[in-house]
């Protein structure tokens, strides 16, 4: 069965809110549209609201490399910038990883890096 656009990201979506709850996040979603899909706090801790982008990962391979890409625009064609979100989430399998936004088309990574360049988050508890 292949699965609309719409469809993929809401999945995406979900998966990102399970693994920011099992990382200790408080999770919220915006009533009216908003440029981000998620807001979320620290559990306990500061209570300042971050805004997230969440994007399904694409894998890439460039030289024999693989690489993860979390595209960076919205549908208007113009990335995503600090006045819309303060991080990019991306979903690639059972994994989310969470980055800061900054204003990129494409923000790569090499797949056998992407846990340290970026921050890992489980979707388990």
């Amino acid at each position: 069965m292949t699965l609309a656009s719409a469809e993929v990201g809401r999945h995406s979506e979900l998966l990102a809110m399970s693994a920011l709850i099992a990382a200790g996040y408080v999770v919220m979603e915006p009533t009216l549209p908003e440029p981000f899909d998620i807001g979320i706090m620290e559990r306990g801790g500061n209570h300042d609201l971050k805004r997230v982008q969440v994007k399904t990962i694409i894998e890439r391979e460039r030289n024999g490399v693989a690489y993860y890409v979390i595209r960076g625009l919205k549908n208007s064609g113009k990335p995503y910038d600090l006045s819309d979100c303060d991080y990019m989430l991306g979903i690639a399998g059972d994994k989310a990883y969470l980055t800061p936004c900054s204003g990129l088309t494409e923000y790569w990574c090499k797949k056998s890096e992407a846990s340290e360049k970026w921050q890992e988050l489980s979707m388990t508890l």
